[in-house]
Order: structure tokens, then C-alpha cells, then sequence
């Protein structure tokens, strides 16, 4: 608990025994403050923001001086530039650390003492989360007294103009400086800009102005601030262009000149770009010898994502053997094939490592949401509304001693509390996660309802939990959403933050109650199809896509529909959020959290199998045709004494090997993770019919680590075949062997359309009425295998 809300406690339990005089004495009245601080400087704007937020919270307006006055006072300044007339308390303990400051209370004024000038704006955020904010009337306990520093210098996001993000691109300058002085609260140092286009050019259609140029005033928008500008610049694969080459360069050093600031610059080594490092580098190097002629202490940065284990080995025995002093550090980012505990062993101490964690996405990413029904990870997908307070805290803290902090991989402000749990866990990874929530609550809903809005993010986290048909947080996370707007003001239920977390949840309600009808349609039609020895195929096929079809007709969600629509108009124009390809919106590919699209995603198994029945129908023999429809009833069935795993549902895995623990290793590397195909297309936005729902979704390891499947228990004179779908998204070439020493095939790619393929297993390997399947990857980037099934012979 906070020492507000300590304070706060006591002084319920005070005015319960001695009356509410004492509530008096314990607070002080900072309705009547006046702002002791320099005009200009960042200082100046630290002063302007607290004034901005508070009076956005309360109505009232603290006013700006340069001196005292009668008031209430609040003083901002730095431990080396005190207002004239300002005498600090002599017990006010300021930290030497850069960023530190100190809070303290001292009669009528607070003064808000910073090491340096940005520890002057985290002071005022602080200050904001210390202060009890309600409509004409401000408090902060007498006893407030804070002395603090961050354990980590980066601390920043990335808030790239482009069109790859979900609403950065209809921004100005004025929702970035919002946005800047928001995240600042928590304690975010700085932004991470994103330049890709070439001068004069706009990547989005709904961009007002060139990157180029959104760039530079976004460089002096945080100089203005004193909040670190990083830049995030990534090479295009050069080849031997030395044109391209040049070209490039061009770019880079007539950029480096306009820019007003750069403390850091960040050229990813893949991800976009395949450059081997013995091209990369000596670029970087010219690229570095530019920037600090104008910029001389900057960081330079490279990562190896994506890099085949050869060249992530040729450059880091590069930096080990040639000390480059114009190299600042490494960046440990998604899609890096090893863990960050490798790299920092492999890494000269002199070099920092940045991480560059990927907060901004659900699946196909650095930390994938653990557990997932793929029906969700099709439908709220990669770069839904993702609040997820706990994993964010887990994939922070699991890894955070390894760097120097962190610069976010975000596109946009779907991951809003993330970006707020990663500032808050870098500057202390202490903090209480949920005094975190509670307080991003109090501050962006108001301040009766900061619990609330805590436990309405939480649920949205467990939306994602589990068996979505099982799930009975969904419809009360929605209730609880609906019942948060009832208590909030008008103004908030306007916001795009309340907007936001209520559109997930309505979204999720949606496709629950829908996945509900659509897998009644699907037994039905499935019952339908069992009727087929008796009345025919075709008359079968008939029944069943007549009951599929009901879907078509469903009507109980009409009502969330628009309600949807409208919320995603609102949060358009608010904030430029974009959630559909389609005008006015254009988003730039499904994916990219465009949940309107995805609203007729199908839930069942429909596409598959009206495809499936096409095929049947065609066939000639009709008892052919028979064992056709016989497979698709009595799919997952294994036999007598058999097993069948569901590999990618979470649920129906129970002979994997998870490798860890996602409580010890969130990441992807040496661990067994759910992966979950993309089965819209990005350019069609339709579905693949050939895509059973059981084929979308797979267990994988990832760079070289093993699948594993363990069976006990099994008949020790019975022999046993087994028969698999190995696929995902990777089209890797893998291996099987049975107990380590029986081949059950060599490398395989799989190849569509999908079917299970049978093999028989030694009888050697069972005997002992055990069995272990290991597959392993013999080349491409991971193991994926969909569908699994062990069946005993007769």
C-alpha cells in the first residue's frame, strides 16, 4: 500500500473515533496553490504540465509564479537552481542519482526537488499519483515524503508516425505531447522515433505531413521536455549497391543534421533488413562517425534479429575482437535467437544491452499471451486492445537485470497500461503491480473508481485465459465496464481510454456468445453427418450445411455491433484509431487490431468443412464417400487405448513437455509455446477453407529446441502407429525419433492440402509401456506440430 493510501486509511479510522476535524490536520488543502517555478526550460514545462493535469482532474488552476506569494505554495526546481526567496528543508534528501528527486511537506508548501531537470517532471508525476484529485478539491497527506531515483536509465517507448501503427499516424503534435506528459507519471524517459521514408515522403494515407518532418518537431517536442530522443533508423538490405549504398548514407547524414536531438540510435540487424554483418557494421560505423560529429555522446545500437546462428557468431566476435568505440551496445529484441542471458556472456562488459521487448502484441511475437484459445487469437489477434498487467510485470522483472533498461516495440496504444508497467517496473521493480493499475485508474477514470477500473483491466487479462466457452469472467468483465461507466463523469465515458477497454470487452462478450451458437450449429451438423450410413451422403451433406448455416442468420449480437461501431468512430476521431482496412479507417493489414474486420470471423469449423463436403460430393464411389464423412465425424477419435492431443489448445495437451514454466520463462526461447496461424489474409481478409481449426493452432519450440511428447501407461505387448499433423506458419523441416534411438521419419516440410499422416512405432519402443516422441528442427526457424494422435492397433 502506498503512503497515500496508508495515510488515507488512517485517517478513516481518525474520523470514526475523534471526528473529522483531525482529517483536516492530516491533509493539506492545495486548492488555493500557487506553482513556484522558472517559466522557461524544462522546468518551466514540468510546471505547465502538473498545472495542465490537475486542473483537467479538479477544475482548478494552479497558477505559475517565480516567487512567493500569500498562497499555498509548491515549489519546482532542481537541488542546483532554487528560487530566489526558497530555502530547501535541511532533512530533504535528494538523490545523487540522475532522475532522482525528493518530495517532501513542509507547513504550507510542498516542494518538489529534482536532481537534474527531468527529475523535476517525474517529481510533478509523482506528485499527481501521491495527490488525492476530485472535482474542486485537491489533498496530499502532510506526511508525503518521497526520496526516489530509477534503477534503470532506458525507459522508453516507441511512438513511430507510420502507417504500421494503429493510430500514431493520424497524430499531432499536440496528442504526442499529451501523450508524452502522460507516460512521463509513471516514469518514462523519452521516445523512440521511427524514421523509414525518405524526405517529403508519407507512408499512410492519412498522414498530414512527411515522417521526415513529423520527426523533426517530435526531436524538439521532447528536447523541450529534456526526454531522451531515440531513434529507431533500420538499413534496407544493400547487397553490393553501392549506389543504394550511398544513397542510404545520404539520408542518414542529412537527417542527423536537422535533427535538433539524438541520444541514441537503434539500426536493427534484421527485422526489417538482412544485411550480414560484414555489411551492416562497417555501415553503422560510417553512420556513427556522422552522427557524433553533431551528436557526440549518442548511443549506437545494433541487434541481430532474425540473423542465422553464423552471423549472430561473425558479429559478436566482431565487437569482442575489434572493441569498436563508436558501438555503445546491443539490442536484445524479437525474433533474436538466443536468450538474453547468452548475449550479455558473449557481450564485452563495456557495451550496454538494451532490450527491445515487444509490449504491443498477443501472437506471433516475443511474448505470445500464455494459454490462448484460438478462437480469440484469431479474432481480437496480433495487435488487439491488450491490457495484461501480469504478464507485462513477469517478462519486465524476469529479465531486467541483464540491460540497461528498455525501449518498447509498440504500434500504438492498444498495449496504454503496458507502456505505463514497464515505465513503472524500470524505474522500481519493486513497485506493487497493482497499486501500478490502481493508480493509472485514478488518474484516467477518476479518482472513486481507481480500484474498479484495476479490476476491470485484470479481467480483461483473464478474458484471455483459457477455454473461451469456459471462461465466465468474459460477461462479467463486460458488466464490469458498463458498471465503471455508470460512475464515471461524462468526459471520461468520452475518453478514448474508457472507450478502448470497453470495446474489448464488448468484443470479447460478442465472440463468446457467438462462438456458443456457432459450436451448437457445428454439433448439429456433426449429428447430421452420423446420420449419413443411414440416409446417404449426400442427403448428410445436405442436413449439415443447412444447420452451419444458421449462423448466417444470427441476430443476438446486432445490438453489440453497433455499439461497437460507434465506440470505434468516437475513439477515430478522438484519437485516430483505426480498426478496419476499410475507409475511413485504413488500417493497414487485418492484424493490426482491425477487430471490426473481425467480427464474421468464423468460429467454427464451417469453411473447413464445406470444403470437405465439396470434395466428397465429387467423388464417384459412394462408399468412398461414406469413409469420408465417417473421418470427419470421428476425427479426434483414437481408438481403443489410444490418445489424441489438440497440440496448440492448452487444454488438450497433456503428454507435452513444456520445457519451463511460463512463471519462469515468459519468453519463447527453450520454452513449448502455443502458436496460432494466420488464418485471415492480409490482403483478402478472407479465410482459409483448408484450415480445420485444430490445424490453425500447434505446439512449437523454437531455434533448434526439441518438441517433446511423453506417454505412461500404455499396453506393453500391444504395437502402436501414430498419426500426426505436423504444421505451422514456419514450413520448417523437422525430424521425429521415438525414445531417442528409433527414426520414425526424416526431415519433412509439411505441404498442403493438410492430412494426418500415419507411422508405425518399433514395438521396442513401447514395451516398457512408455513412449517418447521428440521432434526436432533440422532447418528453418521452429518446430511445429498441430495434431497428434497414438493409436493402439488392433
Amino acid at each position: 500500500m502506498s503512503l497515500r493510501r496508508m495515510v488515507t486509511a488512517t485517517a478513516m479510522v481518525f474520523s470514526t473515533l475523534i471526528g473529522t476535524a483531525c482529517i483536516a490536520d492530516e491533509n493539506l488543502d492545495l486548492g488555493q496553490t500557487v506553482l513556484i517555478a522558472p517559466v522557461e526550460g524544462p522546468i518551466g514545462k514540468a510546471a505547465d504540465f502538473l498545472s495542465d493535469e490537475v486542473h483537467a482532474r479538479t477544475g482548478i488552476r494552479w497558477y505559475i509564479r517565480d516567487h512567493f506569494d500569500g498562497a499555498t505554495k509548491l515549489v519546482l526546481c532542481t537541488v542546483d537552481d532554487v528560487p530566489k526567496g526558497v530555502t530547501l528543508p535541511t532533512d530533504l534528501k535528494v538523490p545523487e542519482a540522475a532522475e532522482g528527486f525528493a518530495i517532501a511537506v513542509k507547513g504550507d508548501t510542498v516542494f518538489l526537488v529534482g536532481r537534474d531537470p527531468r527529475g523535476v517532471l517525474y517529481a510533478a508525476g509523482r506528485l499527481l499519483r501521491e495527490m488525492e484529485l476530485r472535482p474542486r478539491k485537491i489533498s496530499l497527506p502532510r506526511s508525503t515524503q518521497v526520496s526516489t531515483s530509477p534503477k534503470y536509465p532506458m525507459r522508453v517507448h516507441q511512438l513511430g508516425y507510420r502507417n504500421s501503427a494503429t493510430s500514431y499516424d493520424l497524430w499531432t503534435e499536440e496528442n504526442y505531447e499529451q501523450y508524452l506528459r502522460e507516460l512521463a507519471i509513471f516514469g518514462c524517459s523519452g521516445a523512440e522515433l521511427i524514421q523509414e521514408s525518405p524526405p517529403g515522403e508519407k507512408d499512410s494515407v492519412l498522414m498530414a505531413e512527411p515522417q521526415w518532418d513529423m520527426n523533426l518537431r517530435l526531436g524538439r517536442l521532447l528536447n523541450d521536455y529534456d526526454l531522451d530522443v531515440f531513434m529507431w533508423y533500420p538499413v534496407p538490405i544493400l547487397g553490393d549497391d553501392q549506389e543504394k549504398y550511398d544513397r542510404e548514407i545520404g539520408y542518414r547524414e542529412r537527417f542527423f543534421e536537422e535533427m535538433p536531438r539524438i541520444d541514441h540510435l537503434f539500426v536493427p540487424g534484421g527485422d526489417p533488413g538482412n544485411n550480414h554483418p560484414q555489411v551492416l557494421m562497417p555501415a553503422l560505423e560510417q553512420m556513427a562517425k556522422t552522427l557524433h560529429k553533431r551528436f557526440p555522446d549518442a548511443g549506437v545500437f545494433v541487434s541481430n534479429q532474425k540473423m542465422i546462428p553464423e552471423w549472430t557468431e561473425w558479429m559478436f566476435n566482431y565487437i569482442r575482437e575489434e572493441q569498436p568505440i563508436w558501438l555503445g551496445g546491443y539490442v536484445y529484441g524479437p525474433g533474436t535467437k538466443h536468450s538474453i542471458m547468452d548475449a550479455r556472456k558473449w557481450l564485452p562488459e563495456q557495451y550496454q544491452i538494451r532490450r527491445y521487448p515487444d509490449i504491443t502484441h498477443n501472437v506471433r511475437c516475443q511474448f505470445p499471451v500464455p494459454h490462448w484459445d484460438g478462437r480469440m487469437a484469431q479474432t481480437v489477434g496480433r495487435e488487439g486492445v491488450n491490457p495484461r498487467p501480469g504478464h507485462n510485470q513477469l517478462a519486465h522483472n524476469t529479465y531486467a537485470e541483464y540491460a540497461s533498461g528498455f525501449g518498447s516495440y509498440s504500434d500504438g496504444i492498444n498495449d496504454d497500461l503496458n507502456k505505463m508497467i514497464w515505465s513503472a517496473l524500470a524505474w522500481d521493480p519493486n513497485t506493487d503491480i497493482h497499486e501500478i493499475v490502481v493508480d493509472y485508474g485514478r488518474l484516467f477514470f477518476g479518482e472513486d473508481v481507481g480500484q474498479d477500473v484495476a479490476d476491470g483491466l485484470w479481467m480483461l487479462q483473464e478474458n484471455m485465459t483459457g477455454d473461451l466457452l469456459e471462461n465466465e469472467t468474459v460477461p462479467k468483465t463486460l458488466a464490469k465496464w458498463r458498471a465503471i461507466g455508470e460512475k464515471v463523469s461524462p468526459q471520461v465515458r468520452k475518453s478514448w481510454r474508457y472507450q478502448m477497454y470497453l470495446m474489448r470487452a464488448l468484443f470479447d462478450q460478442y465472440t463468446r456468445e457467438r462462438y456458443l451458437a456457432e459450436m451448437q450449429h457445428e454439433k448439429a451438423a456433426y449429428a447430421a453427418l452420423a446420420k449419413a450410413p443411414q440416409v446417404g451422403a449426400a442427403k448428410a451433406i445436405a442436413a449439415a450445411k443447412k444447420e452451419l448455416s444458421q449462423a448466417d442468420h444470427y441476430q443476438k449480437g446486432d445490438s453489440l455491433r453497433q455499439e461497437m461501431a460507434e465506440l470505434a468512430d468516437d475513439m477515430f476521431h478522438s484519437i485516430g484509431y483505426q480498426f478496419s482496412v476499410k475507409p475511413p479507417y485504413f488500417t493497414r493489414n487485418p492484424e493490426r487490431g482491425a477487430l471490426l474486420d473481425a467480427l464474421d470471423v468464423p468460429l467454427n469449423d464451417r469453411p473447413w468443412l464445406e470444403d470437405q463436403f465439396q470434395q466428397i460430393l465429387e467423388l464417384e464411389d459412394a462408399q468412398e464417400q461414406l469413409q469420408r464423412i465417417d473421418h470427419l465425424v470421428n476425427w479426434e477419435d483414437p481408438g481403443p487405448g489410444g490418445f489424441y492431443d489438440d497440440l496448440g489448445d492448452p487444454e488438450r495437451q497433456p503428454h507435452v513437455d513444456h520445457l519451463s514454466t511460463y512463471e519462469d520463462n515468459p519468453s519463447r526461447i527453450d520454452r513449448m509455446t502455443e502458436a496460432h496461424y494466420r488464418w485471415v489474409n492480409n490482403d483478402t481478409i478472407q479465410v482459409d477453407p483448408r484450415f480445420r481449426y485444430s490445424m490453425l493452432s500447434s505446439a512449437q519450440t523454437l531455434h533448434g529446441a526439441p518438441l517433446i511428447m511423453r506417454y505412461e501407461g500404455l499396453d506393453q505387448n500391444a504395437e502402436y502407429k501414430l498419426r500426426v499433423i505436423e504444421f505451422g506458419r514456419f514450413g520448417a523441416s523437422i525430424d521425429l525419433v521415438a525414445d531417442d534411438k528409433y527414426p520414425i521419419h526424416g526431415p519433412l516440410r509439411p505441404t498442403l492440402p493438410l492430412a494426418p499422416v500415419e507411422y508405425d512405432i518399433p514395438q521396442q519402443a513401447t514395451a516398457d509401456g512408455k513412449l517418447e516422441l521428440k521432434w526436432g528442427l533440422v532447418e528453418g526457424r521452429g518446430t511445429q506440430v498441430a495434431e497428434v494422435w497414438l493409436i493402439k492397433k488392433k
